[in-house]
């Protein structure tokens, strides 16, 4: 109710503001033409998700995230800890993929299934695994800023691969930062938890 309200009074304030200086005449114009930029750039978001998502449907068919899982184990095991099953090191291997492709809605139900078998693992489930799983997420590195770029191209862009290696650079160091702060809160809760 409250955002309705903040829509309506800022759309209201917009129209009384181009009544009053007598711009009245371009609104219905500019009106058309925003509606029209936004279906265009919707449009161009969705190709690139739905090329990724077959790119990520193709890396499941293929059973690529094995590999993934299996070359990134000792580094997975470790961050989410010993009691983490290989059907839950194989969802966080394609949440991590599709996160490093910069597809966070494809990566969504990777996440819950893989937050759903670490709260199911062994001994009444994984509450470090879960809360490392959260980090990863909130900070995922971006190999490819798919989002960024589909908008920077659609605006047009003259350099929409510019944004590639900040964002990188950006989103390595907020994991690295996360990841960092979880391991040590974790020796501090299982310090605590042996006293």
């Amino acid at each position: 109710m409250f955002f309705q309200f903040l829509w309506f009074t800022m759309i209201g304030s917009a129209l009384l503001w181009a009544m009053l200086t007598g711009q009245s005449s371009v609104i219905l114009p500019a009106a058309l033409e925003s509606a029209a930029n936004a279906i265009q750039i919707s449009l161009q978001l969705l190709a690139g998700y739905l090329f990724f998502c077959g790119m990520i449907a193709i890396v499941s068919k293929i059973r690529l995230q094995e590999s993934f899982c299996r070359v990134f184990q000792p580094v997975l095991c470790r961050l989410l800890g010993k009691k983490t099953n290989s059907a839950a090191l194989e969802a966080v291997g394609m949440n991590l993929s599709a996160n490093l492709l910069g597809l966070g809605n494809a990566a969504t139900p990777y996440g819950m299934k893989a937050a759903q078998l670490l709260d199911g693992a062994a001994g009444g489930g994984n509450r470090h695994g879960l809360y490392m799983l959260l980090i990863i997420n909130a900070t995922s590195i971006q190999l490819l800023p798919t989002t960024v770029l589909t908008l920077r191209i659609g605006a047009g862009s003259a350099d929409p691969n510019a944004i590639v290696l900040p964002s990188l650079a950006a989103t390595a160091v907020s994991t690295g930062v996360g990841v960092l702060l979880g391991l040590l809160c974790r020796k501090m809760m299982e310090a605590k938890d042996a006293a």
